[in-house]
């Protein structure tokens, strides 16, 4: 009988360990698919020549959520124009960039082609309206 139980135990303890391992693969994609993509947090790439526009994210907020979202869908048109960038907020790489540029939490940070602030921009509510922004940069630094 207590050869039974062990039996049982030691299924019971593989079906447990197969379970976790399969929640960590789970977990590990999901981070994987589901952070954004194509985005820099290498700040020392500002000023190398070109323009920059830095989403300063806090990814407990909709607001940074949504600008990511508007920062996806114009992001194609100025590729070879802007370089787009992620820095969070809660780490110290993000909040020295912050202190530097006063900017808070969900802003997007506008640097030209040699690492000048030219704007600290607050949750703009369009890809238009971003749109509009960069412009008046790209077009400012010509």
């Amino acid at each position: 009988m207590s050869e039974q139980t062990t039996s049982t135990a030691s299924k019971s303890g593989k079906a447990k360990w197969i379970v976790i391992a399969a929640i960590l693969l789970f977990i590990g994609f999901a981070f994987k698919f589901l952070l954004p993509s194509g985005y820099s947090n290498d700040l020392s790439r500002i000023g190398k020549g070109q323009a920059t526009l830095v989403h300063v994210r806090d990814n407990q907020t909709v607001q940074s959520h949504d600008l990511l979202a508007v920062m996806d869908g114009i992001r194609d048109h100025y590729a070879d124009q802007v370089e787009f960038m992620l820095v969070d907020h809660n780490t110290p790489q993000g909040s020295g960039f912050m202190a530097t540029h006063n900017a808070l939490r969900t802003n997007l940070v506008l640097l030209d082609a040699q690492g000048n602030l030219v704007k600290v921009i607050h949750a703009p509510q369009s890809e238009e309206s971003l749109s509009q922004e960069i412009d008046a940069m790209l077009s400012g630094a010509k």
